[in-house]
């Protein structure tokens, strides 16, 4: 049976309201004049600015945050710097609440480690501070995400094996056989390999609850995960949860895709990923034909394309301020686009954007 998960995520409705009455500090001159510098729209925002930044509005406040490079220290440094100043932040190499003053390019950049309280090793990251409890959650990504928020970073293959291959080449002692005589062995292994877990199993096994960020296809959405790399929520339906397999903490998960946010609520016995938001200028449509399970909200209704559903709250003006001037000014980070972003332009000749809310 599941525990109760000690982790509040801000709903829609409490984003919008914590987020409304945010201010930057910096003045609409200054912006207009950086906008202009690097050919940005003022009020639009790119796919991966709306991650960023809808990923920090669902950090719980103070929470300490494993974080990786890319999108979750865009997510975290935002956070930090708008409306969760308490965040904690804690990677990899052992750096533990650095205050960024230009975003780090890997989870051992020297720039991670400045006005950190500690400075150490990847030992004590995962031994002094996320077995002994001291992580609230962590910022995760990966090949394929699962009904369940299970994260398969490994390996992908052919499960009925049409293609002729097994999962792992077999295993020969040293010595057993020659490489002549292992010629014709078809277990050949998964056609395609990633980098495996790193520190994302310990992450999403000992923190309290996971943030994945993906792109979103349905080829990278099965009902089941081809390898389970990290279970990043409840792991499967009651029996076959975490808790079944004797983790005792987390189980609570958040999906921000390119197109929508997925939550689960452990808390209430829901295990499966729910819809939680649609992102702005995308159709619930696109959401349910990007998933290969059955859609439902956080009632248990299955979703068609015509039900209504909450919209993510879109970035505020002083949000964007933040994340462009502050948070990645160079735009290391931010300059990168999504799939959909690069069909779109090639499609219709000038870049995704979308406009912000009022």
């Amino acid at each position: 049976m599941a525990v109760k998960v000690p982790v509040k995520i801000s709903t829609v409705d409490e984003i919008i309201e914590l987020t409304k009455n945010f201010s930057s500090g910096i003045s609409d001159a200054e912006y207009e004049a950086y906008c202009k510098e690097f050919d940005l729209p003022p009020d639009e925002f790119t796919t991966i600015e709306l991650l960023a930044i809808s990923g920090s509005t669902m950090i719980p406040y103070g929470a300490s945050m494993f974080v990786g490079t890319g999108l979750p220290v865009l997510t975290m440094a935002e956070a930090q710097h708008t409306i969760n100043p308490a965040a904690i932040t804690v990677m990899e190499a052992g750096m533990l609440d650095p205050k960024f003053e230009h975003i780090p390019i890997s989870v051992a950049d020297i720039r991670g480690t400045y006005m950190s309280s500690t400075a150490l090793s990847m030992a004590d990251a995962f031994g002094t501070y996320e077995q002994r409890g001291y992580v609230t959650g962590g910022v995760l990504g990966g090949a394929e995400y699962d009904e369940y928020g299970n994260i398969n970073s490994t390996a992908i293959w052919d499960k009925s094996g049409k293609d002729g291959r097994d999962y792992w080449p077999s295993i020969i002692k040293k010595g057993e056989r020659s490489q002549k005589e292992r010629e014709n062995d078809v277990k050949v292994g998964p056609p395609v390999r990633f980098t495996g877990s790193g520190g994302a199993n310990p992450i999403g096994q000992q923190s309290d609850f996971t943030l994945a960020i993906m792109v979103q296809e349905k080829r990278r959405f099965p009902p089941h995960v081809c390898y389970l790399t990290t279970m990043a929520a409840a792991r499967g339906p009651e029996g076959e949860t975490r808790w079944d397999y004797g983790a005792p903490r987390g189980g609570k998960g958040l999906m921000a895709s390119d197109i929508c946010v997925l939550e689960n609520y452990p808390e209430d016995g829901t295990y499966d990923m729910r819809l939680r938001s649609v992102h702005p200028g995308v159709s619930l449509k696109d959401v349910i034909e990007n998933v290969g399970w059955e859609l439902k909200d956080r009632s248990g209704k299955v979703l068609k394309p015509t039900d209504d559903i909450p919209e993510t709250p879109s970035p505020t003006i002083e949000q964007l301020k933040v994340l462009r001037m502050i948070v990645d000014p160079t735009r290391i980070y931010l300059s990168r686009k999504t799939l959909r972003e690069v069909e779109y332009e090639k499609e219709h000749g000038k870049p995704w954007r979308v406009k912000v809310k009022s």
